[in-house]
């Protein structure tokens, strides 16, 4: 299971990669980290993992697909990452033995206080931070099928 300072430090790469720090990059990262505790991947079996993810397609959510990158590994061009556009944002994640999938969906309250930061151009460092504290189970209904 990632730490605190294992999760912090995730997301200073993935604040590297993306350019900034905003809320949807921390919750691709915490989405990636809690597949990876869900399959017990730990960091050197994650070529292991491949991810499909669904969601608008357009910043600030296309943001999420670098935290998931960071945090798995997961990319375009390795082919583990598979996007579509969609509505609501979901992302299902399986191990190389396809044995088990991981969906990991954010839970409506979240996603209605996600667009109200939107619609009040709040979607900044400090609320990403806030989301980084918040324990994933306040943040994703995870399923594991």
């Amino acid at each position: 299971m990632q730490n605190q300072d294992e999760l912090a430090s995730t997301i200073g790469t993935a604040r590297k990669l993306h350019g900034h720090l905003g809320p949807f990059l921390v919750i691709g990262v915490k989405m990636g980290t809690a597949a990876k505790k869900a399959l017990n991947v730990s960091a050197e079996q994650c070529t292991l993992l491949k991810a499909h993810a669904a969601l608008p397609l357009y910043p600030p959510f296309s943001c999420l697909l670098d935290g998931i990158q960071v945090s798995t590994t997961c990319t375009v061009g390795n082919q583990r990452l598979k996007i579509e556009n969609a509505e609501e944002i979901k992302v299902n994640f399986t191990k190389q033995d396809k044995i088990r999938i991981v969906k990991i969906t954010l839970k409506p309250e979240m996603a209605e206080i996600l667009k109200k930061k939107l619609s009040e151009n709040a979607l900044n460092e400090e609320f990403a931070m806030e989301i980084a504290r918040l324990p994933e189970n306040q943040l994703f209904n995870v399923q594991v099928q």
